[in-house]
């Protein structure tokens, strides 16, 4: 019954590019440290050095630390992220000491792993570009304006499996009978039982489209008729009508940020397909040619 497009949306997509890329945005792109630390040589190992920012990344990529948690160097976290760090360079180095970097599989992986770096340092600078502060307030203020256009209403209701059912509990609703009674009765939400039925504030937007027409038609107190939707049989009854409520920046900061940066990794994506030329190379021929596994009788 719930729709998931709200106004302001928290897409699981953005998440993982968010993680990709160090999960640094806006004005939150920033060092743990002061930028003059950011090189701080924090390990040397057969004459190459480790910085700080490395262990630094390599923490948060972790989910070891936050973003703006600071990571102090005594703690086990940075000790243990260290040694993570030491040993991956002593197999690297002895990887190329056997010259593994010349074989054209590792070559080919180092591709691929160069593209997803360039990728996401792409993104992280164009994200940091387009959400900042000056454009975060902007649509706070639009989003604010469009919230304040809107009514919301609080409904209750009693769910079941058929009409005819649900005639019943009309016919009983019009005789007087309690609603709170007739949802413990009959209703087969069990989210909204222990409730008397009663579902949050929503507008229109957020339902489907003939409950929230049917809701929004209705008088305060009113009770309408058997209404079908895909969950099963509606009876509903306002209770309440309002103003949508203007929530702070500080409260929408994060879902705005995660909106816009969403909406700009996909307008960078849809601009940079539009502008190349990609040819999906039909594989169907090629997979009916492999031969078939053949399993030996015994």
């Amino acid at each position: 019954m719930l729709k998931s497009n709200l106004i302001i949306l928290t897409i699981v997509f953005l998440s993982a590019v968010l993680t990709s890329c160090g999960g640094k945005q806006s004005s939150q792109v920033q060092s743990i440290l002061p930028s003059r630390y950011t090189d701080v040589v924090v390990a040397e190992v057969n004459k190459t050095q480790i910085f700080f920012v490395d262990i630094e990344d390599l923490a948060i990529s972790r989910a070891l630390i936050s973003e703006g948690e600071t990571l102090e160097f005594d703690s086990v976290i940075y000790n243990t992220v260290l040694n993570e760090v030491i040993d991956q360079r002593l197999l690297a180095l002895k990887a190329l000491e056997k010259k593994l970097d010349q074989e054209p599989e590792v070559i080919r992986r180092l591709a691929l792993a160069r593209d997803v770096t360039l990728s996401n340092v792409m993104l992280e600078k164009q994200i940091k570009s387009k959400v900042n502060d000056k454009t975060i307030e902007r649509l706070y203020v639009e989003q604010k304006y469009l919230r304040g256009q809107r009514d919301e209403i609080q409904v209750r209701h009693i769910l079941v499996e058929d009409f005819k059912v649900a005639s019943k509990v009309a016919m009983r609703l019009s005789e007087g009978e309690s609603f709170d009674d007739l949802v413990s009765e009959y209703s087969k939400d069990i989210h909204t039982n222990e409730s008397g039925g009663i579902l949050p504030y929503f507008s229109k937007d957020m339902m489907d489209d003939e409950f929230s027409k049917l809701a929004f038609s209705l008088s305060v107190g009113e009770f309408s008729p058997p209404l079908e939707t895909k969950d099963g049989w509606h009876i509903v009854q306002l209770l309440k009508r309002r103003r949508a409520p203007q929530p702070t920046l500080p409260e929408m900061r994060e879902s705005i940020i995660d909106f816009m940066t969403y909406d700009e990794v996909n307008r960078l994506l849809s601009k940079l397909r539009k502008e190349s030329t990609i040819k999906l190379n039909d594989l169907s021929e090629t997979y009916l040619e492999r031969p078939q596994d053949v399993t030996e009788n015994d």
